[in-house]
């Protein structure tokens, strides 16, 4: 064991110039909670030469969050520098400069990423005026680094490396798998928005049998009552979520369920708030039929010989920001039933939105397989990283036989 101090060159602070152009300036808003940066958001700022060649960042540094988190997300993220160019990173962040004679930086980094993930970051925080703020001084002096030789240190990042990319791989498989059904769609019906192929429009009002939304109030809460009170954040990822769902009397549920009364195939969408146009359909589960909604919720049953459930979601996602954009309010969206019920949709013959429906159910079976597979590849990199974290992944003996 070896003290973080031990291993890295003094900390360089981050800077933050004035309004300009002239170099790039990594913040916090730029850190994702998987240890990598993303660049889709970086400012320029106007920092002095002489700053720039002293605080630039290199490849295999290691940046640090020194203010900032929440509750839910503490303080001390770190992520990994490997970019090109000149970059610099702000005063709310530190960098760490491995002594590469004494560690491998993609080691040094994931042992820190799973200090943080661990919660053993959490000891060196406080919090001041709101602000939570990292103990920077006290961190690197206190946290213990596992140090094996270099090549196991080697070792060990190539391993989670290695298991990282599978993650990763599995993860963007999915999205491709989303990308296909769209151009699936487009390919048969056309954009919707324009009405490319010139198909029938009808207002989504007749085409429906019912549009409705939740209730317009609240409910009390019964634990284990096995009636699911169903929020907008509960519709996500095309599902309707279970697992941290308020669960209300039979009483209450029946009252509101009068109006509701979902059913399988039936369309729910987020239509208040920042996630306006969030969309599942009710799957023949258990749950479904125990299932009412809040306000922020609508339902849409439609006329199933004319309008089949998948087709009218596919249309809502190609066109959801047009309809996010009919939401009223200014603090907080709200995307009004009347409004939607004068939707305009395309309405394709009914055995051409069923052909397109037992397609998108086959990608959703394979869909169903990927979740499963990158599930899989999360516990293995995280059970990985935790035997790194406690010097237990790669034994020296283990590396001399190999």
């Amino acid at each position: 064991m070896a003290f973080l101090k031990n291993v890295i060159n003094k900390p360089i602070t981050g800077e933050w110039g004035i309004e300009g152009e002239k170099v790039s300036v990594l913040r916090t808003t730029n850190f994702t909670n998987k240890g990598v940066l993303d660049l889709s958001n970086v400012i320029k700022r106007d920092i002095s030469d002489k700053k720039i060649a002293t605080k630039k960042l290199m490849k295999g540094d290691i940046i640090i969050e020194k203010s900032g988190g929440s509750p839910t997300q503490p303080v001390g993220r770190v992520v990994f520098f490997e970019e090109e160019g000149v970059f610099l990173c702000n005063n709310f962040t530190s960098i760490l400069r491995p002594n590469k004679n004494l560690i491998e930086p993609k080691y040094l980094h994931y042992i820190l990423y799973a200090s943080h993930k661990f919660r053993v970051t959490e000891m060196f925080q406080n919090k001041t005026t709101g602000i939570i703020n990292l103990q920077l001084a006290r961190y690197i002096d206190k946290i213990e680094i596992p140090l094996p030789s270099l090549a196991t240190q080697k070792r060990i990042a190539e391993i989670l490396d290695n298991a990282t990319a599978l993650r990763d791989k599995t993860k963007l498989l999915l999205e491709e798998y989303d990308q296909l059904a769209q151009s699936i769609f487009l390919e048969m019906f056309g954009d919707p928005v324009k009405n490319s192929m010139g198909w029938d429009i009808k207002k989504l009002d007749d085409l429906t049998n019912l549009i409705t939304d939740g209730k317009h109030g609240n409910c009390n809460d019964e634990k284990d009552s096995g009636y699911y009170f169903i929020s907008a954040k509960d519709v996500r990822n095309n599902n309707i979520n279970y697992s941290n769902t308020r669960e209300i009397p039979k009483k209450e549920f029946e009252e509101v369920d009068r109006r509701t009364n979902l059913q399988p195939g039936d369309l729910v969408m987020v239509n208040t708030g920042s996630t306006i146009g969030r969309l599942a359909i009710a799957r023949e589960i258990p749950e479904t039929r125990r299932t009412t909604f809040q306000k922020s919720v609508a339902i849409i049953k439609t006329k199933k010989e004319i309008l089949i459930p998948e087709f009218l979601q596919y249309v809502f996602e190609l066109r959801l920001k047009t309809f996010a954009t009919k939401g009223s309010g200014s603090a907080i969206k709200n995307l009004l039933l009347s409004e939607m019920k004068r939707f305009q949709i395309i309405t394709p013959p009914i055995k051409l939105q069923s052909q397109f429906a037992d397609k998108i159910s086959l990608l959703e079976k394979q869909k169903e397989l990927a979740k499963q597979e990158l599930k899989e590849s999360e516990d293995l990199f995280q059970a990985l990283l935790q035997k790194a974290f406690k010097g237990e992944l790669v034994k020296e003996k283990e590396l001399e036989i190999n």
